[in-house]
């Protein structure tokens, strides 16, 4: 960890170099610890400590921006002038928002940052590992995934007086499990606080998804009820933040909710909000433009109430940013903390009430068919189940989709009671603070369009 003194120095080198019009500057730091294991055994361990600043260069209306991982001095002014020369290269921008001014940020109102999680010893790592692999049994079943845990920070500074700073820690824990039938299962925590995280819980959970998945069945396609496990479910909302929230996409025309402000377009049980305050996610308290981060009620009780605003795309509607800038020097606003609120049903009394259904542990393969039906398509992993008169009957063989989550989010008939915190974690390149904290999602309709032979 760099720190906030140490990282404001940077930014202080950057101020005396540029030559521009302005200058903004974006770094994120990283120091990872990750340990890997796989046929029922650790056989990585590594450390990352990353650093990466990125600046953008202002003539006017141009804009030029570079990045480096360097914080020499020298590494620093050549960072500079490249993003100079870059913006004197490129056309004027009519849309680029002026330089941020600054303005007060109160502390955030939660914890962010926990040194256990930032100062977890490999040798507890190792021992949470241990206690997977114990639980799974290796004479039956072949434990897999990853444990990382860490910290990053966070800048945005620019040449008009902006200085902002945040730090975070993050833990991540996977595990997949192999049976010698076919069968397997799949669980995976995401925390600020790694004591959070219990290894124990999740080894059980995938011991009973890899027996109950054994010797897998095959299934025939069509539409069926389905259940979705908070796992599968976040890739559902991931995409619709993504695709449907943002402001650029509705100004563009490409988001399926264009029109549609105010309006019902999902079932009553549908409530979601972007919570930088609520403590089961990774609170950013500003945005990737140094913008205060606001809680915003997207979606309440199925009606459309707003959209993901940065600064650009604000200034075209007239608007105030709602703090929801999510990349830096570039624009597609979308939720940062999102949050889709708890129903009143468990997993378990979703499966007692279903006479014929699917139940599915994640998704897979996820991609785009049809943005304004927002239709995807995808397949089933880390267990999937036929739920016959109430109950889990046999493992499935996974299976294809392709489906409208509009149509399907229109027909909701239980959301759970209890939201898990979603980390979609690439184990490659610069971690961030992201999640989503969802419930489990019962939907009346799904179509499932394919079979696979695993």
């Amino acid at each position: 960890m760099i720190g906030k003194e140490g990282l404001f120095e940077i930014v202080d080198e950057i101020l005396r170099a540029y030559e521009s019009d302005g200058i903004e500057i974006v770094i994120n730091t990283e120091n990872s610890y990750l340990t890997r294991y796989a046929n029922s055994m650790i056989h990585q361990n590594m450390a990352i400590e990353a650093v990466n600043v990125s600046v953008r260069s202002r003539f006017g209306k141009k804009a030029g921006v570079a990045e480096t991982n360097r914080i020499d001095r020298e590494g620093l002014i050549n960072v500079v002038r490249e993003s100079e020369k870059m913006a004197q290269q490129m056309l004027e921008d009519p849309d680029l928002p002026n330089l941020k001014e600054p303005e007060e940020i109160p502390e955030p109102p939660i914890k962010t940052y926990y040194e256990e999680t930032a100062n977890y010893p490999a040798s507890m790592r190792a021992e949470g590992i241990r206690k997977i692999i114990e639980i799974l049994n290796p004479d039956k079943v072949n434990a897999y995934g990853a444990f990382a845990t860490g910290d990053l920070e966070l800048v945005i500074a620019n040449s008009a007086g902006l200085k902002l700073y945040t730090a975070g820690t993050k833990a991540d824990l996977s595990v997949t499990g192999f049976g010698q039938a076919g069968g397997t299962g799949w669980a995976q925590a995401s925390s600020m606080d790694v004591r959070l995280i219990d290894p124990v819980e999740l080894a059980e959970k995938v011991t009973r998804k890899v027996e109950l998945s054994e010797n897998p069945s095959e299934i025939e396609p069509g539409v069926y009820t389905v259940i979705f496990e908070p796992l599968a479910a976040s890739d559902i909302f991931m995409f619709l933040n993504y695709m449907g929230f943002s402001s650029k996409a509705v100004q563009e025309g490409r988001s399926f909710l264009k029109g549609k402000l105010g309006q019902k377009v999902f079932d009553e049980k549908i409530t979601i909000v972007d919570d930088p305050f609520d403590r089961r996610g990774f609170p950013y308290i500003f945005d990737l433009e140094g913008v205060p981060r606001q809680k915003i009620v997207v979606v309440e009780n199925g009606v459309l109430k707003n959209f993901f605003y940065d600064r650009r795309t604000a200034a075209k509607e007239d608007k105030k940013s709602t703090g929801n800038a999510a990349s830096p020097f570039s624009s597609w606003p979308s939720g940062l903390n999102m949050v889709v609120k708890e129903g009143t049903a468990s997993i378990d009394e979703m499966i007692r009430s279903t006479e014929r259904g699917i139940l599915v542990t994640m998704l897979h393969y996820v991609n785009v068919v049809d943005i304004m039906t927002f239709t995807l398509t995808g397949m089933t992993r880390g267990g999937t189940f036929l739920i016959e008169n109430g109950k889990i009957s046999k493992g499935l063989k996974n299976l294809r989709f392709t489906q409208s989550m509009l149509e399907s989010l229109s027909e909701v008939e239980a959301v759970g009671d209890r939201a898990e915190t979603i980390s979609h974690v690439s184990w490659y390149g610069m971690r961030g603070l992201n999640g989503i904290v969802v419930p489990a999602l019962k939907v009346r309709k799904f179509k499932f369009t394919g079979k696979t032979q695993f």
